[in-house]
């Protein structure tokens, strides 16, 4: 057992408490361990007056702790697994994922209720090219602003009444108790979550099997099943930042049941695709839903 974990962290409020929920875990298991907290600012976090779909996407908020990793500053990372791109270094892995919170979209606004009630002089605010498509695909009057920055800093933009609306991810608005601000939760049929949504990862290298043993008992088997599928889709298509995808997968019983959408970015036109099979060929079924949406002509779309 080890005596010391470093655990690298972006310094938002979001990631800190990601990280603090994984040593408090980590404790659960030896309270004997000593966490540390390695607290990185990423390039993701330095620029926040452009959209991430500019600037090199999700992985600004990763490439510095991964840094960190490969040069031994640190033994593990807790990242939110929608923003971990479809392939890792060779040297790093993903030894754990953590039981998935609320992985839909909610609506936070103090002046209406829904999406329907915007008009074309509110403002919506957000920086995801998924969301950004299903708003011009299912409201194209909506005006949105590009919106970036910590979860309470663009909450406070719509109580400050800066912003109409945000729309924002349920996990990381109820991680940080800010749930009583939620307006409204976007149906998952028609607003497909982004791929490993509401879900904790932890990655480390590959070659620290003591540390890898220890992470491995954090493991959600159903959630990392899920996001395994889900993430066979995003590395189908070699998805980015710039590209509206989205996959969402659940299990019933033995059953998995694996949805996904492909979208334009201008919002004109929209691909689904689900499927559903035994939990022991999840990643086919992740393949076989990429494979649909391939021939329904998502490669144009993108």
């Amino acid at each position: 057992m080890p005596k010391n974990i470093r655990i690298a962290t972006r310094k938002s409020p979001l990631a800190l408490w990601q990280a603090r929920k994984v040593s408090e875990l980590l404790k659960n298991i030896d309270n004997s361990i000593n966490i540390e907290l390695v607290k990185i600012t990423t390039s993701g976090d330095k620029i926040l007056d452009k959209p991430l779909y500019d600037i090199g996407g999700k992985s600004l908020f990763l490439k510095e702790l991964e840094q960190a990793l490969l040069n031994n500053d640190c033994d593990i990372a807790v990242h939110s697994m929608k923003d971990m791109p479809a392939e890792l270094h060779e040297d790093l892995t993903i030894s754990a994922i953590l039981e998935r919170e609320d992985s839909r979209d909610v609506l936070i606004s103090k002046k209406h209720h829904s999406l329907a009630d915007f008009t074309s002089t509110s403002s919506l605010g957000t920086s995801s090219v998924r969301r950004i498509c299903n708003i011009k695909y299912e409201y194209p009057n909506i005006r949105i602003s590009d919106m970036r920055g910590n979860i309470d800093t663009r909450i406070n933009k719509v109580l400050d009444g800066k912003m109409d609306g945000i729309i924002l991810a349920a996990a990381g608005v109820k991680r940080l108790g800010l749930e009583k601000y939620i307006t409204s939760y976007m149906d998952k049929k028609i607003w497909i979550p982004a791929i490993g949504q509401g879900a904790i990862g932890i990655e480390s290298r590959k070659n620290n099997k003591i540390i890898n043993n220890i992470v491995g008992k954090l493991n959600h088997e159903h959630t990392k099943i899920c996001v395994d599928a889900e993430r066979e889709v995003s590395a189908f298509f070699e998805a980015s930042c710039s590209t509206p995808i989205a996959a969402n997968a659940v299990i019933d019983k033995n059953t998995i049941i694996l949805s996904s959408m492909i979208g334009a970015i201008d919002g004109s036109e929209k691909i689904y695709y689900e499927e559903s099979g035994p939990i022991g060929i999840s990643k086919k079924i992740g393949f076989n839903v990429s494979s649909k949406l391939e021939q329904k002509g998502a490669r144009k779309l993108l």
